[in-house]
């Protein structure tokens, strides 16, 4: 399209977050970067925080901890599904609704929708409550969880169009849900790339260090592999060093071995921290996040396009984008400390193997933009990009 032709219409999109989704720190970046594309292509970002109370969230959520110490309940229940919540959302729905009748509707959740203000809408998220409980706890949901699980298979039941994060889920929900299920890929978070391809693979020439990212539902991985670390420096002349991004040292309440150092969480809205952040990920030789059913994927893409090969255990939705042969890095097959310590000595002691493994890693990831991404969101809806 040259410069002098008119410029097709483009409707304002309202964007419904469980949070601010002009914060980067809001759901590991995704609406932030989502919006941020979707405004390079030229629409209006209507921006709608659909989170939670924060008051009454801490009281809510205290009253349940209470009740699973007590053993009332084994649940995963909590404030965001909770009937109030649900009850405050959808009045910030309906005025937002009523302020922009004529706006495309996108919700970045399955949790909430327009489906009951008969609009129409779109949904875009990671995975379902159910499929969350099954996969993760092995388990069939109870009675209070159902009632969500109901909530949730209504907003997917009447939405127009559906876009899952992941293929595997994708492919179960196209199966209730036919081909108004969308799976586009994924996506890279990291906004503004800066890849010095020949400085990334030198790598490790000055020190190993590895990086693992995760917060508190990741721990048990942690804890492996800093069981593996002095496995792993076993008469190494100069050691290899570990950065902990997400915890603290004093969230892991017991011994820690040497050569670990802990970040905490680092809020990528803050330049300071952002930048701490990746520079941990540039000079990180290996991302190692041992959870045997998920191995932090977001960060692990991150860390891939920055040529860092992972060390993870071979999960589906994983496996399901790139493969199950380990060319991207490491499949780990128990949750050994010794295994894990062979496996990473193994991408130390061989430059070819990691070399190899660096660059495919970033090969498989490079095209994961968030412009190609939005563009296939826009073209399903029927709205220009150009």
């Amino acid at each position: 399209m040259s410069g002098t032709e008119p410029r097709p219409h483009r409707p304002a999109i309202t964007v419904f977050t469980p949070g601010d989704a002009r914060k980067l720190s809001t759901w590991s970046n995704v609406p932030y970067l989502f919006t941020r594309a979707l405004e390079r292509y030229g629409y209006q970002v209507v921006h709608v925080d659909i989170g939670q109370d924060k008051p009454l969230r801490a009281v809510y959520d205290l009253a349940i901890a209470t009740m699973r110490a007590l053993r009332l309940t084994r649940n995963s229940h909590n404030y965001f599904r909770s009937r109030l919540h649900r009850w405050i959302t959808e009045r910030r729905i309906a005025r937002a609704l009523q302020r922009h009748p004529h706006n495309e509707n996108l919700f970045i959740t399955f949790s909430f929708s327009a489906h009951r203000f008969g609009r129409p809408y779109a949904l875009f998220c990671d995975m379902t409550y159910a499929k969350s409980i099954g996969y993760f706890n092995d388990r069939a949901p109870d009675r209070t969880e159902l009632r969500t699980i109901r909530h949730e298979e209504e907003n997917l039941r009447h939405a127009k169009l559906v876009i899952s994060l992941f293929p595997e889920l994708a492919e179960e929900l196209r199966a209730e849900h036919g081909d108004r299920v969308k799976y586009y890929g994924n996506v890279v978070n990291i906004e503004e790339p800066e890849v010095d391809t020949r400085q990334l693979l030198r790598k490790g020439e000055d020190g190993i260090e590895l990086v693992f990212i995760g917060k508190a539902h990741y721990r048990q991985g942690l804890k492996l592999l800093l069981e593996a670390m002095p496995l792993l420096n076993e008469g190494r002349a100069k050691p290899v060093t570990l950065h902990v991004i997400g915890h603290t040292r004093l969230q892991m309440m017991g011994p820690v071995p040497e050569h670990v150092e802990f970040h905490g969480y680092l809020d990528k809205g803050d330049p300071v921290e952002r930048q701490r952040y990746y520079d941990i990920l540039r000079r990180a030789y290996l991302f190692v996040n041992p959870n045997v059913k998920w191995g932090a994927f977001s960060a692990s893409l991150e860390a891939m396009f920055l040529y860092t090969p992972v060390v993870l255990f071979p999960y589906p939705e994983f496996t399901r984008t790139f493969g199950d042969d380990g060319e991207v890095g490491h499949f780990l097959r128990q949750e050994d400390p010794a295994e894990l310590a062979d496996a990473i000595r193994g991408l130390i002691d061989d430059r070819g193997s990691w070399l190899r493994k660096a660059a495919h890693a970033h090969e498989v990831v490079k095209d994961f933009t968030w412009d190609r991404y939005v563009a296939r969101y826009l073209a399903d809806l029927g709205l220009p990009t150009g």
